[in-house]
């Protein structure tokens, strides 16, 4: 079974839009260990677009998308990670059908991934946190070790965020997907990889430097390494 799910608090229009953008950002910079937050995060979108448009209407007509096309068999719009983990569980044992493919759509960073005011990072993942549960959950309806879960965010695997996409894998016992740039209609630095897995990608990758430090994360485009658009439904063989 396939499923997907996304962040469905981006709503915001005008002033109220800009002021999760400043929090975004300020966010950021306390799990980014370095400078300039606004690349680890959709806070440029929420500057450059998200003041006339919140994502959510634009998740929610993908989500729709990929039903039509069969590339999922269900979507939730999801407030918080315990509220999309416990669903993906709940759904999987339902349908007696185990999960193959998971997508989360939302907004992140290096090192993690939000719903709503929730974080999915190395913390989480961590025996006792809030989340113990519902990852447990999530993992024993996952389709074993050749399961995708695919986190569709602003660089959450690049730079720093190398550590998370390990620990994630073996959290899960599943091959994880994510990205190191800036993703919008194109989604680059698309990697993936299996529990027990290191890296392979260079961890400066979508990276933008200033003065030799890293000053935050570059914007996909066409030709950055590793790029699928937004409309892609599976991950191509090799990423």
């Amino acid at each position: 079974m396939r499923l997907v799910l996304f962040d469905n608090t981006d709503l915001g229009w005008g002033s109220a839009r800009r002021v999760n953008g400043a929090r975004r950002r300020r966010e950021g910079a306390e799990h980014a260990h370095g400078p300039a937050p606004e690349g680890e995060d959709l806070a440029v979108v929420g500057e450059a677009v998200g003041a006339t448009i919140g994502l959510t209407p634009i998740w929610r007509a993908g989500a729709l998308l990929h039903r039509l096309r069969g590339a999922a068999d269900a979507g939730l719009a999801a407030s918080s990670w315990t509220e999309a983990l416990g669903w993906a569980a709940r759904t999987a044992r339902e349908r007696g059908r185990k999960i193959t493919s998971l997508q989360a759509w939302g907004h992140g960073g290096w090192g993690y991934m939000r719903l709503g005011e929730t974080r999915l990072d190395e913390a989480a993942l961590r025996p006792g946190s809030p989340l113990d549960g519902a990852l447990d959950a999530l993992r024993a309806e996952l389709a074993g070790p050749d399961a995708l879960v695919w986190l569709r965010c602003c660089s959450a695997f690049g730079h720093t965020g190398q550590a998370f996409a390990r620990a994630l894998a073996g959290r899960l016992g599943c091959r994880v997907a994510g990205h190191t740039y800036i993703i919008a209609f194109y989604q680059s630095g698309t990697h993936s990889l299996r529990p027990g897995e290191a890296p392979s990608w260079d961890p400066r990758e979508g990276v933008r430097f200033s003065g030799g430090e890293p000053a935050g994360a570059a914007w996909s485009s066409r030709t950055a390494p590793n790029t699928v658009s937004c409309l892609t439904a599976d991950l191509p063989p090799g990423y």
